[in-house]
């Protein structure tokens, strides 16, 4: 599997929201001042103890601890590996990031000059006057060897 490139993992964290991600699962979120707050759902909790910070797009629990960017609360709550949460993220929110690939592609250029006119056998063979001597002398080392 290719590595994700870090440019792409950063784009999600950046653009994908982690506020319109909490609601669109369903989650009641209450805006206090410039963030929102809401019971966590990663432990028992009467209380609004977990805070969304839209303007750092991150999550903090002060009851359990958790915290994160929306690729950890994908993690956490879908019970999925880092590659697989960045995949259903970039799946869902960008389409076009999941058409391209990660990697650029390498196209290969044809290094090999193409004949103007195809390759054709020489009618007739060489003559063994222009034969190499070596491959004489060897050739009939070889023959003397199999007897």
């Amino acid at each position: 599997m290719a590595r994700l490139s870090d440019q792409l993992i950063g784009r999600i964290k950046q653009e994908v929201s982690l506020v319109q991600l909490v609601e669109a699962k369903g989650f009641n979120l209450k805006p206090h001042g410039s963030d929102y707050v809401m019971c966590c759902p990663f432990h028992e909790d009467d209380t609004a103890s977990l805070v969304i910070t839209p303007s750092k797009n991150l999550y903090h629990c002060f009851g359990c601890e958790a915290a994160g960017s929306v690729v950890d609360w994908v993690m956490k709550t879908e019970g999925v590996s880092f590659r697989h949460a960045v995949e259903l993220l970039r799946n869902e929110f960008l389409p076009l990031a999941a058409e391209s690939t990660d990697q650029p592609k390498v196209i290969k250029q044809n290094s090999t000059p193409k004949l103007s006119t195809p390759f054709t056998a020489p009618a007739h063979p060489a003559p063994a006057a222009l034969a190499h001597p070596c491959a004489s002398a060897a050739n009939a080392d070889h023959q003397e060897t199999l007897k």
